[in-house]
């Protein structure tokens, strides 16, 4: 099983128009989640499955989602378009009919996107696609053989993390915007496939990295690193770990000092309680192991870290 750069998503249309509830709008605070969505490849047909009831649009537009069910009472409905601005990263996780009888799971590409309101440039959100490929060895089996690899509907442990965080109110991480989740068409990768989207807003700030926080005054650093553990500290309350531990997951704002964390692809909701542990500065890159340590289990001397 490998994860590798990819490039399944390289026709993907740029404008993409969603129905979602009022209560995740930009600007809104919601308890719950919506679902904007992004459009398939514009090539590409697009069957589609309830909940989401896909249109195809012309070549040169993208499709248009509307979803069954209804908001929270008191929240109407609202329809947004969003234009995909620029594809940030794709990366393949590619596997082998063994890989997938022992359950490890489907093969897929994964996308992350810029993208921003159609009527308001100015509100920026990051989207993420799950998109199911074929099993190795099977990229040009027929129909029939694709067929079979079509699995029931899983659960997306981003989503489950991102609705747990906001159905408590969780201040430390983005705001989730929405989800949806079709069947690929008859003339995509595999037919009958899922196809998954997420939207999550672009807070104010960069990803910190490891020159720019180590070039900081020490007392600077000492705040991050306090805001840190606090905002690491709600998430757990919350019962949701990220566990793609690198500091470029930390969001910093310079102008009002400000941290969130995010990175919640391989996430999922915590069974049992966890508590906070100061290595997780060490995990993070926000502290660094003595340059003569004084024993060999350093971890547990965080004294002698270099701060």
């Amino acid at each position: 099983m490998s994860e590798i750069d990819a490039h399944f998503l390289r026709r993907l249309g740029s404008v993409v128009s969603s129905s979602a509830s009022a209560a995740s709008a930009p600007g809104a605070s919601p308890p719950g989640a919506s679902p904007p969505a992004a459009s398939p490849p514009p090539s590409l047909a697009t069957d589609s499955v309830a909940p989401a009831t896909l249109t195809t649009a012309t070549s040169t537009t993208a499709s248009t989602l509307s979803f069954s069910g209804s908001p929270p009472p008191g929240i109407p409905r609202i329809s947004r378009t969003w234009i995909i601005t620029e594809k940030l990263s794709e990366r393949a996780v590619h596997l082998t009919q063994r890989h997938v009888d022992r359950g490890v799971g489907s093969p897929m590409t994964v996308g992350k996107f810029l993208c921003c309101l159609e009527e308001d440039p100015t509100q920026i959100a990051f989207m993420r696609i799950y998109y199911q490929i074929p099993i190795t060895g099977t990229e040009d089996a027929d129909l029939a053989t694709l067929a079979q690899q079509i699995r029931p509907r899983e659960v997306c442990g981003e989503l489950e993390a991102f609705r747990l965080l906001m159905s408590q109110g969780c201040s430390s991480v983005p705001r989730f915007l929405g989800y949806c989740e079709r069947q690929q068409g008859g003339n995509e990768f595999v037919p009958g496939g899922y196809a998954k989207y997420l939207a999550w807003e672009k807070v104010p700030g960069d990803p910190l990295t490891e020159e720019y926080f180590w070039s900081l005054d020490p007392l600077v650093r000492k705040d991050i690193r306090d805001k840190f553990r606090a905002a690491f500290e709600e998430m757990l309350r919350c019962g949701v770990r990220p566990q793609d531990s690198q500091i470029s997951k930390i969001i910093y704002d310079q102008s009002t000092g400000n941290v969130r964390i995010s990175g919640f692809r391989m996430a999922w909701p915590i069974r049992g309680r966890l508590e906070w542990s100061d290595n997780r500065y060490i995990s993070y890159a926000l502290a660094n192991r003595p340059k003569r340590p004084r024993k060999e289990d350093w971890l547990s001397d965080p004294e002698t870290w270099e701060y």
